[in-house]
């Protein structure tokens, strides 16, 4: 396949690479004459195995510098070159702008029309995929202007359709018209792009997801395994999705999404981890409580379970909420807040996490332990009573209160439990 149409970002988090190797391995491998004495080619497969894995780490930002180039330009050197390179390609797939989804799911139907044609340029996908992110909450927030003025028809698709009828009167404001009619044209986009990548979305062990999505791919799984006319299911009794821990990205917007039409959604119903990251524009104010060790985590628990999200997951181990770990109140002058709302700062990332077993027995007598919650330093874990645990990453990253910066932290492994 051809990577140079490929706009989304795929990577495996390890220790930072030298990134400019990119054009000289590839100058080597297709002419290797000039460099002697020549490299045996497992070792030169190697270098460009190492080569091809950067780091999300990087301090640039990745409309600036794809952290991806290297991987891409080697790709275009031989097939050989590409079949060892794309299984660390693919293994953590970041789809972070508005387009990324699109883009992918048109790699899917080339791999499928290489797969028709008996293409040694087939490569499937299911097989390599292990983590992956899908949202477009970046640009929610970098067209945060343009959405405002139909940020209440994107609540339900029913409601947008009842009020996109009313703006085709002379009364409504053009922009609001507009904005509703792109807002059912995307929404019918993003369906079916979720149709597209749904056997590799059901295969990621490790899947990053906002509820705009979310609720597409819920949907579309429902769908098929009523009828067991799609996902490959072919005789299975039992639901095969391979999710074991959903991440579902937060946004003020959009905190009870689904109805309940169903008595168990089948997609959720298999899921053993549950991870919410912050919408930190709306959220920081409360869990600099929590991080600092002034609040319990009671409230927001209490407030997030009643959606129908987590009346579906059955299976369901674990509840975590994943935070800016930030410093203690008597310390609140180590670092200006006043940054961390506009052009950001490092932080380390806080997470803690419920026994949703427990938490299910009766939420009203949860332990959640003594009042107060001792601050956690970084790189340690502390279980606060039965049910509760919290810990800090030893490593911090980027994050700005009001520019989406979750990508980042979760592509490098640092929201992972």
């Amino acid at each position: 396949m051809d990577h140079r149409s490929q706009p989304f970002f795929v990577t495996t988090c390890g220790p930072t690479r030298n990134v400019n190797a990119g054009p000289f391995l590839t100058s080597y491998v297709s002419n290797p004459s000039i460099m002697a004495p020549k490299l045996p080619i497992e070792i030169i497969l190697t270098i460009c195995k190492d080569a091809a894995q950067p780091t999300f780490s990087q301090r640039e930002k990745y409309d600036m510098k794809n952290p991806y180039s290297t991987a891409l330009s080697l790709c275009l050197v031989s097939r050989l070159v590409r079949r060892i390179i794309l299984p660390d390609f693919l293994h953590t797939i970041l789809l972070r702008r508005r387009h990324s989804l699109k883009k992918f799911a048109n790699a899917l139907l080339m791999q499928k029309a290489y797969a028709e044609k008996k293409s040694d340029l087939f490569f499937d996908y299911t097989s390599a995929v292990q983590r992956m992110w899908i949202s477009d909450a970046f640009d929610y927030f970098v067209y945060a202007e343009t959405q405002s003025e139909y940020e209440e028809a994107q609540s339900e698709d029913e409601e947008a359709q009842s009020e996109d009828e009313e703006a085709r009167s002379e009364d409504v404001d053009p922009h609001l018209r507009w904005g509703i009619r792109n807002f059912l044209s995307k929404n019918d986009e993003r369906a079916r792009n979720i149709s597209v990548s749904l056997p590799v979305i059901l295969a990621a062990p490790e899947l990053a997801v906002d509820y705009n999505h979310l609720k597409h791919i819920i949907w579309r799984v429902q769908d098929a395994w009523s009828s067991r006319t799609d996902l490959n299911v072919g005789g299975h009794s039992s639901f095969p999705g391979k999710t074991k821990n959903l991440t579902i990205i937060r946004q003020g917007h959009h905190e009870h999404f689904l109805h309940n039409t169903v008595e168990t959604y089948v997609f959720l119903a298999s899921i053993p981890h549950l991870t919410h990251l912050i919408d930190l524009a709306e959220h920081s104010l409360m869990f600099r409580g929590i991080s600092c060790g002034t609040e319990s985590p009671k409230f927001p628990v209490y407030l997030w379970m009643r959606d129908h999200t987590w009346d579906s997951m059955e299976s369901l181990e674990t509840f975590s909420v994943v935070y800016p770990h930030l410093p203690p109140i008597h310390d609140f002058r180590s670092i200006t807040y006043a940054a961390y709302a506009t052009r950001g700062i490092d932080l380390h990332v806080e997470r803690f996490t419920v026994s949703a077993a427990l938490y299910k027995q009766d939420p009203n007598t949860f332990p959640w332990g003594p009042p107060w919650f001792p601050v956690m330093n970084p790189g340690n874990k502390r279980i606060h009573s039965d049910g509760v645990s919290f810990e800090v990453t030893p490593d911090k990253t980027y994050f700005s209160q009001y520019f989406w910066s979750w990508d980042k932290a979760w592509a490098c492994g640092l929201t992972d439990g």
